[in-house]
């Protein structure tokens, strides 16, 4: 795995350090507070974040990506020791952009999404967070406080060795009409929390 790490950075008035990772065709983008010696002493809050062009760049509002990302970014701002690991590569559930795109049409007549991606003959959600994980143990953490909504993430944590100490919800007040359907999609589907 190639790194670069403790690059300073400031988001929204809030300093941090910034590192990325690649390991064969994957690669991660870390924000973070803290220090080795915090990571292995201290439970770290973690928001693993799928990235999604459509919401982050785009603006696209039925979807509450960018929402989450912003939220995690400022609950790790109130804290002294956290790490969000951005994974670009995760576009579309793990199906890419260009199929992400092509699922649109399919929602258009009113499909939900994981049901989209499968009239294309993809899974529903392809996404992986093993490369997150180690990611995470690279930097020294052992015990987290995560971030989520999906059970997956959790899992995905515990099964890498991790200690989930805590799950910390991400729940967005006054959704859309659009978002309030995809966070019941994600419940029927993925088994999210969504409160």
């Amino acid at each position: 795995m190639e790194k670069i790490i403790g690059i300073p950075i400031t988001l929204h008035g809030t300093k941090f350090l910034c590192a990325s990772f690649k390991k064969d065709e994957e690669e991660a983008l870390c924000i973070y507070k803290g220090t080795p010696e915090d990571f292995i002493k201290e439970d770290v809050i973690v928001r693993i974040h799928s990235g999604c062009v459509t919401s982050e760049v785009f603006g696209m509002d039925n979807c509450d990506c960018k929402w989450q990302l912003d939220r995690a970014i400022e609950i790790i701002s109130m804290s002294s020791v956290g790490i969000i690991v951005y994974l670009p590569g995760q576009e579309g559930k793990g199906n890419g952009l260009f199929n992400k795109i092509r699922s649109f049409e399919f929602q258009k007549i009113g499909l939900r999404s994981a049901d989209a991606y499968e009239m294309i003959g993809l899974p529903s959600d392809a996404r992986k967070f093993d490369f997150a994980v180690q990611i995470l143990k690279d930097f020294g953490v052992k015990c987290i406080k995560l971030i989520t909504n999906s059970p997956a993430k959790i899992m995905a944590c515990v099964d890498g060795g991790l200690v989930v100490l805590e799950r910390i919800p991400i729940v967005m007040k006054n959704p859309n009409q659009s978002i309030k359907q995809l966070l019941e999609n994600k419940k029927i589907y993925f088994n999210h929390y969504i409160n």
